[in-house]
């Protein structure tokens, strides 16, 4: 037993040994071994730095997590005052006639535009509205007209539906 409190009193006045780890090579004290202590010993310079290093790592994280937030918010105003004057500039089509550009979609068959009215400037649908030049064609011509027959009539629906992995849908 004598041995024993030798031994911990060995670690005890040789705190100024220090060690490093072969699995992750960070540095350790060898009294920090936890090999058991009767008392715990009073902080020194490398508490001290350890401690500093976790403060500086959550500052550093506190930061990180702040510039994330500052982009999101530039990107966000970007999109929002930035991008509609420079899409009106750009676009001779859709802003004469009162659309914000971005509420525009293209899908081309069997009509050429669906646009999605106050989706992107107010977050919110005021309404849809097909867009199709027009045309001489008469096949095309009737297409058109069956999909204006089928909006007059309320013939229309909105669904939902789920993607599997395999691909498959489901309602």
């Amino acid at each position: 037993m004598h041995q024993i409190g030798n031994l911990a009193g060995f670690f005890e006045t040789q705190r100024i040994i220090f060690g490093i780890c072969p699995h992750c090579q960070a540095l350790f004290r060898l009294s920090d071994i936890k090999i058991s202590y009767k008392r715990r010993f009073s902080k020194d310079w490398f508490d001290n730095l350890q401690d500093e290093e976790e403060e500086a790592e959550e500052e550093r994280m506190k930061l990180q997590e702040t510039l994330q937030e500052i982009r999101r918010k530039t990107v966000e105003r970007s999109r929002r005052v930035h991008l509609p004057k420079m899409l009106r500039q750009a676009d001779p089509v859709f802003t004469p006639l009162g659309y914000y550009p971005q509420d525009v979609k293209a899908i081309f068959d069997p009509l050429d535009f669906v646009i999605f009215d106050g989706m992107n400037l107010h977050q919110k649908v005021k309404r849809i509205v097909f867009v199709d030049e027009q045309t001489t064609n008469s096949e095309i011509r009737r297409v058109q007209s069956s999909i204006q027959a089928a909006i007059r009539k309320d013939r229309y629906e909105f669904q939902s539906v789920r993607l599997t992995k395999t691909g498959q849908i489901q309602p």
